[in-house]
């Protein structure tokens, strides 16, 4: 029987696990063999271990034959970002600065939480120079490309995860966001995901954008979320924003629908230049709420002007990855990334603090809204996919590249959970996207609007 991993989702292995009807020796194959079959033209692994995985899929699979699994996830693939501590392995975050031998000594919480559950991790996904832009290629791993077509770029940072979750080359797949890294991917290349609330999933180390960092699912379906999420959004020491444990299940509930929910509507956040087809699916998406019980109402969210507070933020954060590199050393670099280096070093104290209190100018905004509407929905970008070899999509228009990610990057300023759902293919057979936010710690809410639209209007699978 020959298996298509694009229809893999962690229910339905798990549950052809039970039955014996899969294995996950068998179905970890079909993964490597779909990395093997699509790698050579998407590059969205900087290493594949193939031995290791298969010897964890064989340990699951003896598990799972004395009905005895560790988890609902147990033996389902996973990939997790390199940005990302994994025992073992080296984190080369994109650069040519980095140690190809220096293997970490412990694994990240989330890795931990992965592999202490039973996830076959097959490899680790790329992500530009250590994270720093909306776009997946790097000096030291190169292009990645999009699935949809590969003459486009499938965003980032968060880059090769999302397009291990369209191929099926992995169905759990660990991103990092900070100013949109896991929705922009996941926008681009038709997938699911979600960015939580700050230090709900525990980070560590600490991420290099301070209050900005997050991290959380990239995956196929909304469940596949859910299930990972039950995993992973449990507290750690290490985590220096700690939060406390909360055992509500994330699955149960899921399905329960939206009848009486209170949906804010913003078509461009008061400001934001949105293609008509992204849209006019939006427009069908939140009509189709209305329809299944939601109340609308359009409303702008009254967001300060977070551009140039975020750059100055970001600029900050990014200095330090490359300070104190002689100029020999930088010209390997990524040159926006320099250049972002350069920016960051030369800001004040004051520019920073500045920049802080817009930051939470924005969160107050966001907050305030929040009291009389449970949810927050925009379209996730204001353009679908564009050509590889540019941070921009429009030079003309655009200098950086959160000049075409409007609705990201201020919901990392203001730490609130913001799902990317896929609602529909462009007239050119690329994907579009809804973002929807919810209150602090009201993740599982936000999954409950995404799988209402999943189950009332289902993902668009590559062809």
């Amino acid at each position: 029987m020959t298996l298509d991993p694009s229809t893999f989702t962690v229910d339905s292995l798990t549950d052809a696990y039970r039955a014996g009807e899969l294995s996950p020796v068998e179905v970890t194959q079909a993964c490597l063999d779909r990395i093997a079959e699509t790698e050579p033209e998407l590059n969205a692994y900087v290493v594949v271990d193939s031995e290791r995985a298969l010897l964890a899929a064989g340990a699951s699979e003896a598990r799972w034959q004395a009905a005895q699994p560790l988890s609902a996830v147990d033996g389902v693939p996973a990939s997790v970002k390199d940005l990302v501590l994994m025992r073992g392995w080296a984190t080369r975050k994109g650069s040519p600065h980095t140690d190809p031998h220096d293997l970490a000594t412990e694994d990240s919480p989330v890795a931990q939480r992965l592999l202490e559950a039973g996830a076959v991790v097959v490899g680790r996904t790329t992500t530009p120079e250590f994270g720093w832009k909306g776009v997946g290629d790097s000096p030291l791993t190169g292009i990645t490309r999009n699935p949809w077509n590969p003459e486009l770029g499938p965003g980032g940072s968060s880059a090769g995860a999302a397009v291990a979750a369209a191929t099926g080359s992995a169905v759990l797949n660990v991103g990092t966001d900070g100013g949109g890294s896991i929705r922009m991917p996941a926008a681009f290349c038709g997938v699911f995901g979600l960015k939580p609330t700050i230090a709900l999933v525990p980070l560590y180390p600490p991420g290099v954008s301070g209050l900005l960092s997050h991290l959380g699912p990239i995956t196929p379906t909304v469940t596949d979320a859910a299930h990972m999420m039950s995993i992973v959004a449990v507290p750690d020491p290490r985590e220096i924003y700690p939060t406390q444990r909360d055992d509500t299940s994330w699955i149960e509930g899921l399905d329960a629908g939206v009848v009486g929910l209170r949906v804010a509507y913003s078509r461009d956040y008061g400001h934001a230049d949105v293609d008509p087809q992204i849209a006019a699916a939006v427009e069908r998406t939140v009509s189709l709420l209305s329809d299944l019980g939601a109340i609308i109402t359009e409303v702008d969210p009254g967001l300060p002007d977070c551009r140039d507070a975020f750059i100055a933020l970001w600029d900050a954060a990014m200095a330090r990855g490359l300070a104190g590199l002689p100029d020999d050393r930088l010209a390997l670099s990524d040159p926006g990334l320099v250049a972002t280096m350069r920016r960051g070093l030369a800001l004040t104290a004051q520019q920073f603090l500045d920049a802080d209190v817009v930051r939470q100018q924005a969160t107050l905004a966001i907050n305030r809204l929040l009291v009389d509407h449970d949810v927050l929905v925009s379209p996730t970008l204001p353009i679908t996919a564009f050509p590889v070899g540019s941070d921009v999509a429009d030079s003309a228009t655009q200098s950086h590249w959160v000049d075409w990610t409007p609705f990201t990057y201020p919901i990392n300023m203001t730490r609130h959970p913001a799902a990317a759902i896929p609602v529909g293919l462009s007239s050119h057979g690329l994907p579009m996207s809804m973002q929807v936010v919810g209150n602090h710690f009201d993740d599982r809410r936000v999954l409950r609007v995404a799988r209402a639209v999943e189950m009332a209007q289902p993902f668009a699978r590559l062809p």
